[in-house]
């Protein structure tokens, strides 16, 4: 039986088209009972059609020497044509249970749901994946309190004397109360992520040997 994942990248392509455009499958069971001559003269006479219609429809559009007109018409024009050209990749793919194939995808997807396979799911990243979003995390909340903090200062001292000693002092000491937030932030923070990091791992131990588990069974 074949899966997607033995799939050719053409036939992926096919599975995708059918699966976005004709996902009830009529017109692919419609060129399944088409002969090989008819569905290459409609291949070939579906493409040309629309990228004459295309060309039609471009005469229309407002000859303005305006990039976001020309980025448009571009756009859609290829767009479409790609689009229809890619219906050529369904003949890699008339041979097989494309119905089948759809109704395996249901099934992992239920499954992957059931067993919170996902791969958004912290516990079913690699170690690489989960630092990278701990310190990406990290450096956004970083961003914000610096962009807090930069508008804070603007309002509480943009209007003052600078060369005044007591605004000195009351500069510093922001500051200084700034410097003690972004430590005991970092502090929190990283003693946080070894802390969730710590449950991740421990819940992808306990998946893995319950996968172990299901498979002697």
């Amino acid at each position: 039986m074949e899966t997607i994942q033995n799939l050719t990248l053409t036939q992926k392509v096919a599975i995708l088209w059918l699966r976005n455009v004709d996902r009830g499958l009529s017109i692919f069971k419609m060129l399944q009972t088409m002969p090989q001559a008819f569905r290459y003269i409609f291949y070939t006479g579906l493409i040309t059609f629309t990228i004459a219609g295309m060309m039609f429809l471009s005469t229309f559009i407002p000859k303005y020497d305006n990039a976001f007109w020309q980025l448009l018409g571009n756009t859609v024009f290829y767009g479409v044509a790609i689009g229809i050209i890619l219906v050529g990749s369904i003949e890699s793919v008339l041979k097989l249970d494309v119905a089948q194939i759809f109704a395996d995808e249901k099934a992992r997807k239920a499954e992957i749901k059931a067993k919170k396979l996902q791969k958004w799911r912290l516990r079913n990243m690699s170690i690489w994946s989960r630092i990278f979003i701990y310190i990406s995390f990290y450096l956004l909340c970083y961003f914000i309190i610096q962009t807090s903090t930069q508008g804070a200062v603007f309002a509480l001292f943009g209007m003052a004397d600078m060369s005044n000693p007591e605004v000195q002092k009351q500069i510093n000491l922001f500051f200084n109360e700034y410097n003690s937030l972004i430590q005991w932030f970092t502090f929190l923070y990283i003693v946080s992520g070894l802390a969730l990091d710590y449950f991740v791992s421990k819940n992808r131990a306990k998946q893995a040997q319950k996968e172990v588990q299901n498979e002697t069974l």
